[in-house]
């Protein structure tokens, strides 16, 4: 993304006319705008914000910026005071953009937060220094949570803690059977999608279920949702799988991405699993809600919601080079935010994703309810 473009005063109108409109409320209801001294609105706060996170500034360089364009005298410490009170308004911002540009709401009556981590470097380093630990909240439409650890700080949901009740919505890396049995037990549920070799699951006697074989009776649009078992320490836990066989489109990308996957973890040699190809031409999910709290079709939905989180991520390595230079973490959590919207206004500004589904088309048909592999 061209810095010059968000920070330039021709293009800086037709950035703030993409915002919500009720963006001066939202900034002092959040306090991320207190006594207007320096910083006399919201939208030269979030300039300031756009200064030190897109452009990729230090605190001397943003300071300095905003004397310059005329935003604000401010010393460094100012600068920082600033940047780590404004957390909490960029993740409301940042739901109301996505909210306003499609991001379904219909959701089951109960909190929902949804789960994701990414890699990010600091610079001048090769290797990968930090963990981002992202959570969305879907009640109160904002990112919620943004931790950083180092690379030993494995995504986990345990990491987030759960309240009774609450959803937690998950990739295939928190698919382990320890995380999900610790939310569970904890009076939450999980929505997870999983990796049929590293998630067995039995039926209601305990015999063993093969996934891939019960996948591969699905035809093309229908949504299989079966009630399954999973095992931990003792303790069984009643799930239902959900799944949709994806379109011949989505289902060769991602056969191309399995491959691709074993090739480099085999340098060339290693060949995928027949199984896991074919389990790559369908997006299948776990989870313990009730078919009456939350239909099948609802379940996938929910799972769409976490994709396009993700992609917003994606989003921002792939076009803003994201560099963690912050030290602490309000001001980290500031900074990361501070690009999710940059890379969402360039989303805006090319293709939006929010219109993606991984399976390949909209839902539109009922699910089918198995009873197979009781």
């Amino acid at each position: 993304m061209d810095n010059d473009y968000v920070m330039s005063d021709r293009d800086w109108l037709h950035v703030l006319s993409l915002l919500p409109e009720d963006m001066e409320a939202t900034c002092r209801e959040k306090l991320a705008l207190g006594r207007a001294r320096e910083i006399r609105s919201a939208a030269d706060l979030l300039r300031l914000c756009m200064a030190y996170g897109v452009c990729d500034m230090s605190l001397r360089q943003t300071a300095a910026w905003a004397s310059t364009l005329g935003v604000g005298e401010l010393s460094n410490v100012a600068v920082m005071k600033r940047l780590r009170a404004s957390g909490d308004w960029l993740g409301h911002l940042i739901g109301q953009w996505l909210t306003e540009r499609g991001l379904t709401t219909a959701v089951p009556p109960k909190r929902v937060r949804i789960v994701d981590g990414s890699i990010v470097t600091t610079p001048g380093q090769v290797s990968e220094d930090f963990r981002l630990h992202v959570t969305f909240d879907l009640a109160e439409m904002r990112m919620a949570d943004v931790e950083v650890t180092s690379t030993r700080g494995g995504e986990s949901l345990e990491r987030h803690g759960v309240q009774e009740g609450e959803v937690l919505l998950a990739d295939r890396g928190y698919g382990k059977r320890k995380q999900l049995a610790a939310v569970m037990d904890n009076g939450g549920h999980v929505v997870v999608r999983i990796h049929w070799k590293t998630m067995p699951l039995e039926t209601r006697g305990g015999k063993p279920i093969d996934t891939v074989a019960l996948l591969e009776t699905l035809e093309p649009h229908e949504i299989g949702d079966w009630p399954v078992h999973m095992s931990h320490q003792g303790k069984r836990f009643a799930m239902r799988l959900v799944a949709v066989k994806k379109s011949r489109a989505a289902a060769e990308r991602a056969v191309e991405q399995a491959k691709r996957k074993a090739r480099n973890k085999g340098k060339g040699a290693y060949k995928p699993d027949p199984r896991s190809l074919k389990a790559a031409c369908y997006t299948y999910v776990l989870t313990d809600m009730p078919a009456k709290e939350a239909p099948a079709s609802q379940i996938l939905e929910l799972y769409r919601l976490r994709w396009q989180i993700e992609l917003a991520l994606k989003r921002i390595k792939s076009i803003l080079r994201l560099n963690l230079r912050a030290k602490t973490v309000d001001l980290a959590r500031t900074y990361l935010l501070a690009n999710m919207l940059g890379a969402l206004i360039v989303d805006e500004l090319t293709d939006g994703a929010l219109s993606f589904f991984p399976w390949g088309f909209r839902l539109c048909r009922p699910s089918r309810q198995s009873l197979a592999v009781v």
